[in-house]
């Protein structure tokens, strides 16, 4: 009796175990039949939108279709999206030039509320009000470039309490207390320490040291030093102080119309934009308007700039 029992046993562990391979092959062949289907995709449903990606309108297919007309170098030359730095350093003049101008004028984030400190021309600027941007006091800001022009600083240490350290080499006036929460003080930034046409100029990390905000974020980095700012920038990315900024923003000065130093330009916003910062606003000032051939619109020589750093979301 235990024996016919054993058997039984026996029987039916083998009749589930073949079932389950039935059930596993099944599948498996199904699988197969999938990968098989993958890789056969000529035929008239070839141009069918596969399963997640997103479906073009008849507008958007007909526009790529047609790119002749007096446009069509300039789309093709003029990057919205930075390559990486070994692409851009094999650029042509025309492909950097087209390039630098393209991107520097377009956003690549949305900030939904943006409110301007200062005046609403030369001197004002925008700060990104949203909850994950804005500064909430305490909070450090550093204003580069017054001339004369306190508008910016003023309204920033008004409206969001901050404490504002303003900076120019430039001014005639000396170093002061402008008020509660804003300090002026006679010295520039610049890409290494040094003291030039009788201005003393540091770098971000020897200012943040003087001001004992070493390791410290910096809620608002303004920086309007016509020109400066390129050689300021190799340090402030090089240090890693720009890791620590939460919004940033600068005025890019230049034409772009020397092929070398303008692949240098490129490199340095490439750094930027790998350090995790995102264009939120972007103005052109009227004051640097330009036209060139390689561009068919009138474009500028002053960038106004406005970044967020979306590495610390």
């Amino acid at each position: 009796m235990p024996s016919r029992e054993r058997l039984t046993g026996f029987l039916y562990g083998v009749c589930f175990t073949t079932i389950f391979l039935l059930i596993y092959l099944t599948q498996l062949r199904k699988h197969d039949w999938e990968v098989h289907a993958e890789r056969n995709m000529s035929g008239p449903l070839n141009g069918l939108p596969q399963q997640g990606q997103p479906v073009k309108s008849d507008w958007e297919l007909h526009a790529e279709r047609n790119v002749d007309g007096p446009l069509k170098d300039l789309r093709q030359q003029g990057q919205i999206v930075l390559p990486e730095k070994a692409a851009i350093a094999k650029m042509t003049a025309s492909e950097v030039f087209r390039t630098f101008h393209s991107y520097v004028d377009n956003v690549d984030t949305v900030c939904h509320r943006k409110l301007r400190m200062g005046k609403l021309g030369d001197g004002g600027w925008e700060i990104c009000d949203d909850a994950k941007y804005r500064p909430v006091k305490p909070c450090i800001v550093y204003s580069f470039g017054i001339n004369n022009d306190f508008s910016f600083d003023d309204d920033t240490a008004k409206n969001y309490e901050c404490d504002v350290s303003s900076f120019d080499p430039s001014m005639k006036q000396a170093s002061y207390q402008r008020s509660p929460r804003v300090r002026f003080y006679k010295s520039g930034l610049d890409g290494k320490d040094q003291r030039r046409n009788n201005w003393d100029l540091h770098t971000l990390t020897t200012f943040k040291k003087m001001l004992n905000h070493t390791g410290k974020y910096i809620d608002v980095l303004k920086i309007d030093i016509e020109n400066s700012e390129w050689p300021s920038l190799i340090s402030i990315v090089s240090s890693g102080e720009l890791s620590k900024v939460r919004q940033f923003l600068v005025e890019y000065h230049g034409l772009c119309n020397n092929l070398n130093d303008c692949i240098g330009k490129l490199s340095t916003m490439k750094d930027i934009h790998d350090a995790g910062f995102r264009k939120f606003y972007v103005h052109k000032n009227d004051q640097c308007s330009i036209t060139n051939k390689l561009f068919p619109v009138v474009r500028t020589g002053c960038y106004e700039v406005h970044y967020v750093n979306t590495n610390l979301l």
